[in-house]
């Protein structure tokens, strides 16, 4: 059978333009992480109402997971488990397992743009966070091993706000391994020389679970998140600051 030569060049471009539009798409890895608590209940309330309570919260945390998807320009991070607080009856201790500590709402990282992108729902409004990346990591020697990766452990300080309107200073532990290098890492924590297992805060402990690196069939695109307000890390920060402060002096009030 012969072929025009039109033939023959619509026949090479579909072919290039499949090619290109495969190998556009980025390898993507996914690793699997849990939550659990990292405060401690005083012996002698473990059988208060609110050491029960705490146990609840624990508990619930326990049963949290979140994937992190990554390729070589970009890292997306949210919650996977399907908790919901509906479930029985305490949706309360449910909602705070989720706000502990961090990891609610989508947090995306651009490697080009170098900023994170926080999307998360705060007083019924969806706000689209920005922040640079900052990588002020102090890094240390302490190693330790997880799964069958040699990790190194790393420092930071980061903020938050009080519930009485005030910036709180909190410590960042983050063990990461060389051999996987990749610097993403759960919620917005990145910049390091390896792929982090394991991240601390004050409140809560995030730690791998399985990893499952660059397939052939494993394409997949990562998309930014675009619903939400649009604002940077500090004015979000200022608003939340001052609706705790207003909602501090309404309490006095009364």
């Amino acid at each position: 059978m012969k072929f025009s030569n039109n033939k023959i060049r619509l026949v090479l471009v579909v072919f290039i333009i499949s090619f290109t539009s495969v190998n556009g798409q980025k390898m993507t890895s996914k690793v699997i992480y849990k939550k659990k608590s990292n405060t401690k209940i005083d012996t002698k309330k473990q059988n208060t109402s609110d050491g029960i309570f705490a146990k609840h919260i624990s508990s619930k945390m326990n049963n949290l997971k979140y994937t992190l998807k990554f390729n070589s320009n970009e890292s997306i991070f949210s919650e996977t488990s399907k908790m919901t607080l509906d479930e029985d009856n305490n949706s309360l201790a449910i909602k705070l397992s989720k706000l502990l500590g961090g990891g609610s709402g989508v947090y995306y990282t651009s490697r080009k743009l170098n900023k994170t992108y926080h999307q998360k729902e705060f007083q019924s409004e969806v706000f689209l966070i920005e922040q640079d990346i900052i990588s002020d990591w102090k890094l240390t020697q302490e190693k330790k091993i997880i799964g069958k990766f040699i990790c190194f452990k790393a420092t930071k300080n980061d903020t938050y706000v009080g519930s009485s309107g005030n910036l709180i200073k909190k410590k960042i532990t983050a063990w990461y391994t060389p051999e996987i290098t990749y610097s993403y890492g759960p919620l917005k924590y990145n910049g390091l020389p390896g792929l982090i297992l394991e991240i601390e805060n004050d409140k809560a402990i995030f730690y791998v679970t399985k990893i499952d690196l660059y397939k052939k069939d494993m394409v997949e695109i990562i998309k930014k998140p675009k619903k939400g307000i649009k604002i940077t890390q500090k004015k979000y920060d200022s608003i939340v600051i001052n609706l705790a402060k207003d909602f501090r002096k309404k309490r006095l009030r009364n």
